[in-house]
């Protein structure tokens, strides 16, 4: 499972931007994909930014971690651990932060797939984007991070495709650059 780092930072600098831009109001439900630790997701309730955050993760491992952490934090009725987002509703969210597996490659064991997005590096972002625009409200937000191993110009090209973009936050490497964004969800859908 992976652990918060660099990246986990830069989404929780943009959900702090969202924090400010909704002046003390809450958004009803949210969703934390691909949540590991939980930690995108815990920060949405503890800052008060949501009422209630769905934490979604494919291993096992990941949602007993985020199920633990969620009690810690005295959070257990405000927090729901899934395996997928099959079950939940179009439209049906005002919130989607992820921090999904970006670099390219394919992965031999869970950990790896914490890492590696695919092939081509831009699979899993690409999936999560789409699967964001089916579940987000009209003008819901999303939150995501990805980066310049990615190949940027193929999750760009979708983020364009359902999502305006509001900020964009870098964090520079002397390898890569990560690339924080915060979107919303174009009205009239594609």
């Amino acid at each position: 499972m992976y652990e918060p780092s660099d990246d986990t930072w830069l989404a929780a600098s943009l959900l702090g931007s969202v924090k400010t831009s909704l002046r003390q109001r809450r958004l009803k439900a949210c969703a934390d994909i691909g949540s590991g630790t939980g930690f995108l997701g815990l920060y949405t309730l503890v800052a008060g930014i949501c009422e209630e955050t769905v934490f979604v993760d494919v291993y096992d491992n990941a949602l007993l971690n985020t199920r633990l952490n969620i009690d810690l934090n005295g959070l257990g009725s405000r927090g729901l651990v899934v395996s997928s987002t099959e079950g939940l509703r179009d439209s049906s969210l005002h919130l989607v932060v992820s921090n999904p597996p970006y670099l390219p490659g394919v992965p031999s064991n869970e950990y790896e797939a914490s890492l590696y997005a695919g092939a081509r590096g831009f699979e899993v972002i690409v999936d999560v984007v789409r699967e964001a625009h089916r579940l987000l409200v009209e003008g819901g937000l999303m939150v995501l991070v990805y980066s310049s191993l990615s190949n940027t110009e193929v999750v760009e090209g979708e983020i364009s495709r359902y999502f305006n973009v509001r900020e964009v936050k870098v964090k520079r490497f002397f390898f890569e650059e990560l690339k924080g964004v915060v979107l919303e969800k174009k009205s009239g859908g594609s």
